[in-house]
Order: C-alpha cells, then sequence, then structure tokens
C-alpha cells in the first residue's frame, strides 16, 4: 500500500514539473546612454504561465558580479540601477526563473553607450538687428545638452569676445545686456561649454547695425533732502541733443528692479519714498531711445559693523564719529583737542573706572565735565542721542524733545539714534554690551544725504 502511495506521488510531481513553464523572455527598459559615474535606472518585467514569483539575472556588460535577484511576483516591473565606471559600449541581457528554477531565455541585447557628450551648438542669437549707439539693449543665446548640463556661454560681439557667461539650465535662456558704443554693423555669434569644459563651434551670426542719432544721458545727476523724508533729485542736461523728457527711476533697498517714479521735462523732482531707501538712477528719452546715466544715487545708509568702543576711563579710544566722505565709523582718542572734530558721541558710566553698573552714550560737550576721564575744553561737538525702539524707521527730526545729552545702554540689543551737529541722521545697535572689559560693540549705520531722516538698512 505505501509502495502504491509513493509510486502514485512521483507521477503527480512528474506531471505537475511537465505542466510548469518557465517565465517569458524579460522585456528591459531603461537609457541608452549615459555618463561615467552616472546612477542608470532600469525596469524590467516577465511573467510566469503559472503565476508564480520570478527572480531575475542581469548582465550589465561589464566586470560587475551577476547574481541572482529576490523573488518578485509574476508581472511586477522591478527596477535596477546601476553606475559605469569607464566609457564605453555595453550590451546588456536578462533573465527570468520562477521558484522551480524553470529559466526563460535571454532577453533581447539592451545596447548603452557611456561618454561625456558635448553640448549642442548655440541657437542663432535672440535680439535687435539694429540698436541706437549708446544704449544697452539685451540679447539671449540658448543651447540645448544632450545630458542635461548646466551651460555657460562666449559672445562675439563683432570682434569683441566677451568672458565665459553663466550657468544656465540646459535649453534655457541666458540673456545679456550689451552697449555697442560705435555705428556700424556686428556679426553676434555665441558657442557653449558644459562643466566639462566640452565645448561647442560657434553659432550662427546675429547681423546688428548699430546707428547714432543725437542724444546722450543727463549730467551732473545729484541728490539733497528736500524735507527730512524726501529727496530732491536734481541734474543737467546731455552733452547732445535735446531730449523729449527725462525719467527718474526708484529701487528700494531688497527690491529686484528699478521702477519708474517720475517723468519730466524739468530739471529736477522731488520724491518721497514713504520711509524707504534705496538706489536713483535717471535717464534722458529721445524717442524710442533711453539714454540711461551710468551714475547711480543712493539713500541706503553706509553700514560699520563690530566697532570697538571703550569707555572713557579706559584711556582708550572712547569716542566715536563718522567719516563725512566715507560714511564709515571709526573710534578716537579724546585725550587732544584735535580730535574734536571727529568724535559725534562718547562712551561713558559718568564714574571714575570703568565698572558701570551703567553704560551710557553721550553728546561730546559733555565729556569735559565728566568726571570719568580728563578730557581737555575744546570745540567739542554738541549731539542730541535718542533711544530707538525699531532700529529701521525714521529717527525723531532734529530738535524733537525725545532727544537727550545721553542714552542708557542697559543690555546688548539696545538701538538709539542721533543727529550730528552738521545735520546727519544715524542709528547705533549695541551687539555686545561687555562692562568687565570696558567697553560696548556695535554695528551703526550713517544716512549719506545730509538732513534725511530715513535708515531703513
Amino acid at each position: 500500500m505505501k509502495g502504491l502511495t509513493l509510486a502514485a506521488f512521483f507521477i503527480l510531481v512528474f506531471f505537475a514539473c511537465a505542466r510548469n513553464k518557465p517565465p517569458s523572455v524579460p522585456q528591459l527598459n531603461g537609457p541608452i546612454s549615459g555618463r561615467p559615474g552616472e546612477r542608470l535606472v532600469f525596469d524590467v518585467v516577465s511573467t510566469d504561465p503559472e503565476g508564480r514569483e520570478v527572480a531575475y539575472k542581469i548582465v550589465w556588460g561589464d566586470t560587475s558580479s551577476i547574481d541572482w535577484s529576490p523573488f518578485y511576483a509574476s508581472g511586477q516591473p522591478v527596477r535596477r540601477e546601476h553606475i559605469y565606471v569607464d566609457t564605453g559600449v555595453y550590451i546588456i541581457r536578462v533573465m527570468a526563473r520562477d521558484i522551480d528554477l524553470k529559466e526563460s531565455e535571454w532577453s533581447a541585447p539592451w545596447t548603452v553607450t557611456v561618454r561625456n557628450l558635448p553640448p549642442g551648438v548655440p541657437e542663432k542669437p535672440l535680439g535687435p538687428s539694429v540698436c541706437t549707439t549708446g544704449v544697452s539693449y539685451e540679447f539671449g543665446f540658448r543651447a540645448s545638452h544632450p545630458q542635461n548640463d548646466s551651460l555657460w556661454f562666449q559672445v562675439d560681439w563683432g570682434g569683441v569676445v566677451d568672458d565665459w557667461r553663466g550657468p544656465v539650465p540646459s535649453d534655457s535662456v541666458l540673456w545679456i545686456n550689451h552697449c555697442f558704443d560705435s555705428a556700424g554693423i556686428y556679426p553676434v555669434a555665441a558657442r557653449a561649454r558644459d562643466s566639462r569644459l566640452l565645448m561647442t563651434s560657434w553659432s550662427d551670426t546675429l547681423i546688428v547695425t548699430a546707428v547714432a542719432i543725437p542724444g546722450g544721458p543727463p549730467t551732473g545727476f545729484r541728490i539733497e533732502a528736500e524735507t527730512d523724508t524726501t529727496v530732491r533729485l536734481s541734474w543737467e542736461p546731455p552733452m547732445e541733443g535735446q531730449p523729449n523728457f527725462y525719467r527718474l527711476y526708484f529701487k528700494e533697498l531688497g527690491g529686484t528692479g528699478f521702477s519708474v517714479v517720475a517723468e519730466t521735462t524739468g530739471l529736477s523732482v522731488e520724491h518721497n519714498p514713504h520711509g524707504l531707501t534705496g538706489t536713483y538712477k535717471i535717464a534722458a528719452v529721445f524717442g524710442g531711445t533711453i539714454y540711461e546715466d551710468s551714475i547711480t544715487l543712493s539713500t541706503v545708509p553706509i553700514q560699520t559693523g563690530n566697532l570697538d568702543v571703550n569707555e572713557l576711563s579706559t584711556n582708550n579710544a572712547c569716542g566715536c564719529g563718522w567719516d563725512r566722505q566715507t560714511g564709515l565709523a571709526y573710534a578716537y582718542l579724546m585725550n587732544d583737542t584735535v580730535y574734536c572734530r571727529y568724535v559725534d558721541w562718547y562712551l561713558t558710566d559718568f564714574v571714575s573706572g570703568s565698572g558701570g553698573p551703567v553704560y551710557y552714550a553721550a553728546s561730546p560737550d559733555t565729556a569735559v565735565f565728566d568726571s570719568g576721564g580728563m578730557v581737555p575744553a575744546g570745540a567739542w561737538r554738541t549731539t542730541p542721542l535718542v533711544r530707538l525702539s525699531d532700529e529701521q524707521g525714521p529717527v525723531p527730526p532734529a530738535g524733537d524733545s525725545a532727544y537727550k545729552k545721553a542714552v542708557t545702554l542697559t543690555a546688548a540689543g539696545v538701538s538709539f539714534g542721533l543727529c550730528t551737529a552738521d545735520g546727519y541722521y544715524c542709528v547705533v545697535k549695541v551687539t555686545q554690551l561687555r562692562i568687565s572689559q570696558g567697553d560696548i560693540r556695535a554695528r551703526l549705520w550713517f544716512q549719506p544725504v545730509r538732513g534725511l531722516r530715513l535708515v531703513r538698512h
């Protein structure tokens, strides 16, 4: 009886094995090109006729090891990654087998070419074919990279070759402003290179005709405070030609571009920036031609960072003042009247010694009477100071009752404003209060336009 059962079992196994068919020949999909060291991704799939799980063996065509993968569900796409170290042409084949180790035929060969490809030759440059001399125009340059590398461009402006510009993404436009100084005909062309310095030949040329017409930018551009929160911009006419009108531009601090704030036939404009600081430029408009002055003017305060100012009793540089030409702040001694014309405020605790417990920023004219040091009598400046709750806002106008002869410096982070004896507004922020060292460290801002209270920085 046992013998008959065993025989029947082997008969059943035999027929079961005879019915088991191998998985289908795997289908392989993926890139046909790549670069050395790049991670290439391939998808492989096979279906088992009996719906059994399937494993895969991939021959990558290089010296990497060949192993069977784990088993996956029949018909489930399986993703595999591979990196080719060297350039070359590689043939990939894949085989599948089921859990009974029935194996498929090898797949059709999949060829992958591994190399560093150069960019494509740039398109013909974009831009105007007729320009006016002395006016800046925008030109565009575009090329594609077969491996999607970023690109740099070099432009030949018709005999003058630029430095390399970029990078920009593949198949995007690099825009460059260019001005032709002389009348003439200029063939403009470009070439591209990638990060591996693979370079193209020159593109087709854009023929640009530069025409000279009478005209030019305004001259003598200048700025002054109209009120303590507004400015007056003024200028002189161009050296040649009579413009239709003048156009004033303003770019606020932190802004991304200039905006037109005024157009006039006159030679000056008052502008209210509504508490903002920024940069101004002026242009003369001749019909459809705009001549921009190369000079820009700014109301952005000039910053001095990490300046150390000592307490009066240390006999070190206890005074602080701003250079009116550069807008930078410096620390000065006060042991000689030669420093009278440099010091705008000084640091003191108003007692002998530098141990505080409280420090003050004070007007220089009080230093002669300060018991903390021996400051000689002299023409020390009178500077009113004011404690600020917002270092970015306008400081109070000169003569405001909030100004005092001294302000208390209670902790790091305290800010104070002041109006110098000659009418410049400034802001100081204490970043470190170091009584144990007898000094403070501060950042300082100087409004370069005399009489203007705007200090947004």
